[in-house]
């Protein structure tokens, strides 16, 4: 390392740029043989305490370490240090990792020191944050525990959150996980804790969310510990980091693991598995609390109420479009300024401000930077009565096909081919599922005939209960799959992420639009709903 560079940059303060003469390390070439050292990494955790500030880092190869600032030195740094953020460490010393409960496996700590140097970076070119997913059987059987330091584990875990949630109190969430293989073995349940802030936090996402939308979680850094001769995982007090239903790569890799696994055990009569749901809630909502009306009978119907449907999938309406430009951060459809301007009852000077084609999401009310593709399906489904035309959002579309919106868009841009209808969503063509559908305020006020998918559920035992009672369910089971299910049934339920798009420009009347060249891609035609009106059959005076 050149004296002068290390001279150029003072200590304690932080600069802008690489610079250009260090020499850098690895994490695992760290060790307390020497006094300096030079590190590149991403902070991927930071917390503060009186008496010391902490960051978890991680490099370019995806190893990671505790590092420690002394109270004296908080007031330095803390400006200089933030979560998600690139920086170049320089002069800093390496010690004996000696914290009665460590949150990473490592030997060594990372020691500041009044000439340390903080230096903004440019360029990553590793993973984000460096998930650890530990599988289910892991933590069930105890053999987390290899990992266990000081009487705690310290490690990464897939957390699914799976309704109904239950909050005992503020400060403490409880819900069960589900395993990393994307299924979990009937009877086998693990418990997950969150505490003080992160219930807070957990709590607060819940209540801004729709209750029938599933939850993908990941808490990094959790610990595992044995509970009335269970295991269970639980928030560290500090160390641990939430992530809700967030793009990250490595979140979107192991979604996309797992909707692969769980089409490909449902796709297996083979295995006695369940799927994610528990079927009982499946069941209960389906077969008891819902009502069960025909096709031809959801026009009568009058007032906002929710109802299953059982019927047959007969055309995925093409001419609609399959997905709709989201917001990231709150998944709302995405317009352009000028559609926001016939949207938006108060316009903010920020918005006014924008160019023509710029992007706004009408729910943060803001610019839209940062968008991502979700599923937008309509369908026309048929029963034995009569045919109805449907909306099937998300979470559902995701789950009976096992791809992602994001995936089969982005393999359509590579391939320069953004006008095919996949074909994956083509399969859907034949299927006979059960459908909670949502009879809403829009449909009633405005003569709206195209029904709201609130979940969807192949089940086939579900299913034939709704189609002939209780007798001969798995008769009629038989029929629709054309084999004996009487001893291999299998279960695949999907979700709804309810999406809020029913009242918008999304589910209303209109022209298609189409948007060009967001995030450097063409995101093409967005699907649209062009009303089609039917008139309600007037009604007899006897």
């Amino acid at each position: 390392m050149s004296a002068s560079s290390v001279q150029t940059v003072s200590s304690g303060k932080k600069s802008d740029g690489e610079p250009p003469s260090l020499s850098l390390s690895f994490i695992d070439d760290l060790n307390p043989s020497k006094d300096m050292w030079n590190l590149k990494c991403r902070i991927i955790r930071k917390w503060v305490q009186s008496f010391r500030m902490d960051l978890i880092s991680l490099d370019d190869k995806g190893r990671k370490i505790q590092a420690g600032i002394k109270a004296p030195l908080i007031p330095v740094f803390i400006s200089q240090l933030h979560e998600d953020e690139v920086v170049i460490l320089s002069r800093f010393g390496v010690g004996e990792n000696t914290d009665a409960y460590k949150v990473i496996n490592h030997g060594y700590k990372i020691n500041f020191y009044r000439c340390t140097v903080v230096t903004r970076a440019n360029g990553w070119q590793g993973v984000d944050y460096g998930f650890n997913f530990i599988a289910h059987s892991h933590i069930v059987n105890g053999e987390g525990k290899d990992m266990l330091t000081c009487g705690m584990t310290v490690s990464d875990n897939l957390i699914y959150v799976l309704p109904p949630f239950q909050i005992s109190i503020i400060y403490v969430a409880m819900f069960t996980i589900l395993d990393v293989a994307g299924i979990v073995v009937w009877g086998e349940v693990v418990r997950c804790t969150l505490w003080n802030a992160y219930a807070q936090e957990f709590n607060d996402f819940l209540s801004q969310n729709s209750p029938n939308e599933t939850v993908m979680a990941v808490i990094q850094h959790a610990r595992i510990r044995k509970w009335q001769g269970q295991y269970t995982v639980q928030s560290d007090k500090f160390g641990s980091r939430l992530f809700l239903n967030q793009e990250i790569d490595e979140i979107n890799e192991l979604r996309r693991s797992l909707l692969v696994k769980q089409f490909e055990a449902g796709a297996s009569s083979s295995q006695t598995i369940r799927s994610s749901q528990s079927v009982f809630p499946v069941r209960q909502e389906f077969l008891i609390e819902t009502p069960k009306r025909h096709v031809d009978e959801i026009i009568e119907i009058d007032s906002v109420m929710s109802c299953v449907v059982v019927a047959t999938i007969k055309i995925v309406q093409q001419n609609y479009g399959w997905f709709y430009p989201a917001c990231r951060d709150c998944n709302k459809k995405v317009l352009t300024k000028i559609e926001y301007l016939q949207y938006a009852k108060t316009i903010s000077d920020e918005v006014m401000n924008l160019s023509p084609t710029s992007l706004v999401c009408p729910k943060c009310d803001k610019e839209c930077t940062s968008i991502t593709i979700k599923f937008k399906v309509h369908l026309r489904v048929q029963d034995e009565i009569g045919s109805v035309s449907f909306v099937m959002f998300d979470k559902d579309v995701m789950k009976l096909i096992g791809s992602t919106a994001n995936d089969i868009r982005e393999r359509q841009v590579k391939v320069d081919d953004t006008e095919t209808f996949p074909h994956e969503i083509s399969r859907l063509v034949e299927k006979k599922l059960a459908f909670k559908i949502e009879v809403s305020d829009y449909n009633l006020n405005h003569d709206y005939h195209i029904y709201t998918i609130q979940k969807v559920c192949d089940d086939l035992d579900i299913i034939a209960e709704l189609v002939v009672g209780n007798g001969n369910a798995l008769e009629v089971a038989d029929e629709m799959v054309g084999t004996d299910i009487s001893k291999d049934v299998v279960s695949v339920m999907a979700d709804s992420s309810v999406v809020e798009v029913e009242k918008d420009s999304a589910t209303s009347p209109n022209s298609k639009r189409s948007l060009q060249d967001v995030e450097g891609q063409n995101v093409g035609e967005l699907s649209s709903n062009n009303k089609r009106n039917r008139r309600k059959p007037s009604r007899l005076n006897t």
